[in-house]
């Protein structure tokens, strides 16, 4: 079938003119068909709108060359135009199913990184055998502490803390024994003094207790107290009960009077003053307790 204009009309082409199946002619393309033209006017049909409607029509060619595609059929059919919103749409899917994988691995990375760093955070602010602040975590939160207590003219205390004997522990029982001994203060000690205070492990057997917002500097005596007292409770191990005492060496501030060195160096003469008083007792740092150079007890 041909179409010219609006008509249209049947061909039969010989074998020789369309070829084989590699024709170019396509439905849908346009031909240039050269030769002599027969056309006979139906007469029954007369004239549709002033034009001639032809019974039949005829071309004669001389070769298969009278017959020349000029251009051929658009690719973009309705059918292929579907396929490709179809496939555009698969592929569209597919990507937004993709960055969403990427989104999750990546949000799943960032957050064990964050758990990492968290882990690596805690280990290095935090000892490994009992779980408290470490001298570094220490100075930063005493730092604040002083520069809080001028700010809101509150009070504060360091409290020192030493195993009596701690030596001797280790000596006679074991060192497992003694990281139970440590593991145990520890946790005395924390129930000893409120959430708010900081308590940390300065290394071996020594101990410092930071407290803040003393409005009455005779807290820091009724904690130093408390402390001697829940500690000094026997710890068992190894079904055995080890006798464990402390010794406790505490300084006040006023309203920021101190610095951090000078509120660690108090508190660590009240505690060898403790030590040379006997032991299992407390001793807060008085002006008289200055200059003087106290050596360690074993």
């Amino acid at each position: 079938m041909l179409a010219s204009g609006n008509t249209v009309f049947a061909a039969i082409l010989p074998k020789t003119v369309t070829g084989d199946r590699s024709s170019p002619w396509k439905v849908g393309s346009r031909l240039r068909v050269t030769g002599i033209c027969s056309v006979q006017i139906d007469a029954q049909s007369h004239v549709r709108e002033g034009i001639a409607v032809s019974k039949s029509f005829l071309v004669m060619m001389r070769s298969p060359q009278d017959v020349i595609v000029l251009e051929g059929p658009s690719w973009w059919t309705p059918g292929h135009i579907l396929v490709l919103l179809a496939l555009a749409l698969v592929a569209a899917l597919c990507v937004l199913g993709w960055v969403m994988v990427l989104r999750k691995r990546v949000e799943e990375q960032a957050r064990l990184l964050r758990e990492s760093e968290g882990r690596f955070r805690h280990m290095a602010l935090h000892d490994a055998l009992t779980g408290l602040a470490t001298r570094l975590l220490l100075d930063d939160r005493l730092t604040a502490a002083v520069e809080g207590s001028k700010r809101h003219q509150t009070g504060l205390a360091l409290l020192m803390i030493d195993i009596d004997k701690f030596k001797s522990i280790n000596d006679t029982c074991g060192h497992h024994c003694g990281d139970e001994v440590l593991r145990v203060t520890s946790a005395r000690l924390m129930r000893a003094v409120r959430k708010s205070d900081t308590v940390a492990r300065m290394g071996g057997d020594e101990f410092v207790v930071l407290l803040t917002d003393l409005n009455d500097p005779n807290m820091a005596e009724a904690f130093a107290a408390k402390i001697v007292e829940s500690l000094g409770e026997p710890i068992p191990f190894g079904g055995r009960d080890v006798p464990v005492s402390v010794s406790v060496g505490a300084c006040t501030s006023d309203a920021g009077g101190l610095d951090d060195e000078a509120l660690l160096k108090r508190a660590d003469d009240a505690l060898y003053q403790a030590k040379a008083n006997g032991r299992n007792c407390f001793c807060v740092y008085t002006p008289d307790l200055q200059g003087v150079q106290a050596e360690p007890i074993p």
